[in-house]
């Protein structure tokens, strides 16, 4: 066997050898890969499982592949339900812009923070948050779409009760003086762009100060909620009621029907409030006093409009009470003089 035969017989064998290793090397750092994917996917489904956020994966026309214990949980419905078949959470008025927001998920676009109403299986809505995003596979082809869901009543409630704190009065439920001016200044500009004329009601309970030193700041307190209720029982729904303050109170008449309209509606304000108040173990009789503002010829800001009304309810008391008074300009000159 020639020197050059002998050469080429160990080069084979040493490559083969460090193939073998080499092979080996390879196996190993495959399992190594294998085993972390597989741990990873294991994680992966651990935080599915166990996230407090529902989470749906559907394919690209709509029918559910996989949803998780708190979609169960936050729905109503069980896998066993829904999976197969199409997304039940999203109501049919949504029809349309769900539509959109599918066009926009199929050209790669994600879907953040869409807050609305969603669907649950005993027929009672939920306040979410979602967020879409679309799954594409080994060719970067979209085939499915992942939904993540918070619900969002608690802090929706929690909202509604600091708004409920801010814009309204504790004690009866009525929107407060905040609340009054905001929707003052509102319906000034409506009606100054429209060219319409609108009333501000002020009124109050006729002797509020002797219930409450002779029966008690309870029975004040429970008459001042049974007088809004019964003002709110008469109020037309384009129009609010505001406690200022006390037993003093202002409506905004918006959408005067005529010029006897804020006079037609004191009467039956006048003629309501007095009905017999049942109150613990009282039963008595209380008239009101109202005075009446016109925008624009009784002011065309709010603190005139408020101020001139008052004025016509200070006229109203003077005259003997359980009265209506318009705002009329020598009322004020009087009463300044």
């Amino acid at each position: 066997m020639s020197t050059m035969t002998i050469y080429y017989l160990f080069l084979i064998c040493l490559l083969l050898v460090l193939a073998f290793f080499w092979g080996g090397y390879f196996t190993k750092k495959h399992r190594h890969v294998e085993s972390a994917l597989l741990a990873t996917n294991e994680q992966l489904i651990a935080i599915l499982k166990h996230s407090s956020d529902a989470i749906n994966i559907t394919t690209v026309d709509g029918k559910l592949l996989y949803i998780n214990t708190s979609f169960e949980k936050m729905y109503g419905w069980k896998k066993e339900e829904l999976i197969g078949k199409p997304l039940p959470i999203i109501p049919d008025k949504l029809g349309e812009d769900e539509a959109r927001r599918r066009e926009l998920l199929l050209k790669g676009y994600t879907i953040s923070n869409w807050e609305d109403k969603f669907l649950r299986k005993d027929g009672t809505f939920i306040d979410v948050n979602v967020s879409v995003f679309p799954l594409k596979d080994g060719d970067g082809v979209i085939n499915g779409f992942a939904a993540i869901t918070r619900d969002e009543t608690k802090r929706k409630k929690v909202e509604q009760q600091l708004k409920q704190l801010v814009y309204n009065d504790p004690l009866t439920g009525a929107a407060n003086r905040r609340s009054y001016y905001e929707r003052l200044e509102f319906a000034i500009t409506k009606a100054k762009k429209n060219k319409r004329k609108f009333a501000l009601l002020y009124l109050d309970i006729d002797r509020f100060k002797w219930v409450n030193d002779t029966m008690g700041h309870d029975v004040g307190d429970q008459l001042l909620q049974q007088f809004v209720t019964c003002i709110n029982s008469l109020l037309p729904t384009t129009c609010s009621l505001f406690r200022l303050g006390g037993d003093e109170f202002v409506i905004i008449l918006t959408e005067l029907s005529s010029t006897d309209a804020p006079v037609d509606f004191a009467k039956q304000l006048i003629e309501l409030l007095q009905t017999p108040w049942c109150i613990q173990e009282h039963q008595f009789v209380t008239t009101s006093s109202i005075g009446i503002s016109i925008y624009p010829e009784d002011g065309e800001d709010a603190q005139t409009l408020t101020s001139n009304a008052d004025h016509a309810l200070y006229q109203a008391k003077a005259d003997g009470r359980n009265l209506i008074r318009f705002y009329e300009h020598q009322t004020v000159a009087e009463t300044t003089a």
